[in-house]
């Protein structure tokens, strides 16, 4: 990630936190999309910002490049490291999981950034991504709201098919998938259930297993 984005966050991280408690449905129906992929033992979120992700999900670890988003998820029962992405301060197969929620949109090279997570897996372990699909009406959303300027203009939105071709060159085997968002945005009323699968749904999970060894 740039130093202009993550200095955005550092700034804005205030606002970043509150989204949440003013979207709650979206918020929850993301959370119960990620239930589904999340495996047992000692995991890390990649991007953890505030800890709305890892802390319900009971992920232990969290790196993030902003020193107050940190400060939140702090508060939040998450052991913290203010760090990049690209380049891990752990060693080789240190994890069972790796978790990945709208950070890989803000990375220059996302191949290298998630062969980087790969790298800190166990064998066997799960590398676990929550993206928005470019191509559902909730991604072209967002992609309209970047063009002109406003929230998410940083972000470069992917496609399940996209991540699916990184799997195959960073050492891990697809597993699964669940999707969640059938709702229209801008925003949904009610909590959703997921789904197996992508293609219909905004949000997508994406879950994948390490072979070999990095």
């Amino acid at each position: 990630m740039s130093r202009d984005k993550a200095a955005h966050y550092e700034k804005n991280w205030r606002q970043y936190d509150k989204w949440y408690d003013n979207h709650q449905a979206l918020y929850q129906t993301e959370l119960k999309a990620l239930e589904k992929a999340m495996p047992s033992g000692m995991g890390l979120e990649i991007g953890v910002g505030t800890g709305r992700f890892a802390s319900p999900l009971s992920v232990r670890y969290g790196l993030d490049p902003s020193f107050n988003m940190l400060k939140l998820a702090k508060k939040r029962n998450i052991n913290v490291i203010q760090g990049a992405g690209e380049n891990l301060p752990f060693k080789n197969e240190s994890f069972h999981f790796v978790l990945i929620v709208f950070t890989i949109e803000l990375v220059d090279d996302p191949p290298l950034f998630l062969k980087e997570a790969v790298r800190t897996l166990k064998k066997d372990g799960a590398l676990i991504l929550g993206i928005m699909d470019r191509d559902s009406q909730w991604g072209k959303f967002y992609k309209q709201k970047a063009a002109q300027g406003k929230s998410y203009s940083d972000f470069s939105f992917l496609t399940p098919e996209e991540v699916l071709e990184v799997f195959k060159s960073i050492n891990v085997e697809f597993e699964e998938a669940f999707q969640t968002l059938f709702q229209p945005p801008p925003d949904i009323k009610d909590i959703e259930q997921p789904k197996r699968g992508f293609g219909r749904g905004g949000f997508v999970v994406l879950k994948a297993e390490k072979i070999g060894n990095a």
